[in-house]
């Protein structure tokens, strides 16, 4: 069994979808939820903050002249129909597991507060993070960044599409180079498009290591969750060794 330590992973919306443009994939879901299990047994912490963008992407809402503020606000619900169906689908699968919002909504979901989360997460249940920080103009990057050092999580892994951070689109250019380790003001100053600046000037600033991976590949998210000193995508760090 592994060593006790505490993860906060970011799921993109998008990946929810799988190979369609929209809703939900059923094989991602038996995956994701696969892994969170193998994890969890082997007395991993595990938190997520969910996306939205298999519901619902602000550039959907450019031609009818909604404002930032009310698209974000349409993405943070999306966050939470993510929550609820992640949820129940755990559930199902007989993983004990607690969704929490980051602002109230009816009586079905639990408010976020720093306290609870950390009780269910010394529960051994799978923690859900949903409704962005509750406030329009932040990313969920930014919400994973925060959650994950409110919550003490020793790195925070975002699974993505992508086998790490790249100088360049590696689709566009053949001889972009794969970052192993980058500094997150390397990040910055080569305007890297791994999350927006506001998290990571926040990862540096809380000393927080993020690691980059393809959570399409196999096995890539359980080594991801489990292995400390794994070597998948990119690790985001402050310093170099």
């Amino acid at each position: 069994m592994t060593d006790s330590r505490r993860v906060l992973l970011k799921v993109s919306g998008e990946w929810f979808s799988g190979a369609k443009e929209k809703g939900f994939d059923e094989k991602t879901f038996a995956s994701l939820t696969e892994s969170l299990i193998e994890a969890k047994n082997q007395n991993i912490q595990i938190a997520l903050v969910l996306g939205g963008g298999n519901i619902y992407r602000g550039r959907e809402l450019v031609s009818l002249n909604i404002d930032q503020v009310s698209a974000d606000y349409i993405g943070m619900l999306s966050t939470i129909m993510n929550g609820i169906a992640l949820s129940n689908f755990l559930t199902s699968k007989n993983c004990d597991n607690s969704l929490f919002s980051s602002f109230a909504i009816g009586n079905f979901i639990k408010a976020y507060s720093k306290e609870d989360a950390e009780k269910s997460l010394l529960s051994n249940k799978i923690v859900i993070l949903v409704g962005g920080l509750g406030n329009p103009l932040f990313t969920t990057d930014s919400t994973a960044s925060v959650r994950a050092v409110e919550l003490k999580s020793d790195v925070m892994l975002k699974a993505t599409n992508v086998d790490g951070i790249y100088s360049d689109d590696p689709k566009k250019n053949k001889n972009a180079q794969k970052f192993d380790y980058i500094t997150f003001d390397e990040a910055i100053q080569k305007n890297l498009k791994v999350m927006d600046q506001t998290s990571l000037c926040f990862c540096r600033d809380n000393n927080l290591d993020v690691r980059v991976f393809n959570a399409n590949s196999n096995g890539a998210l359980l080594e991801a969750l489990i292995n400390k000193k794994t070597d998948l995508g990119t690790l985001v760090k402050v310093k170099n060794d």
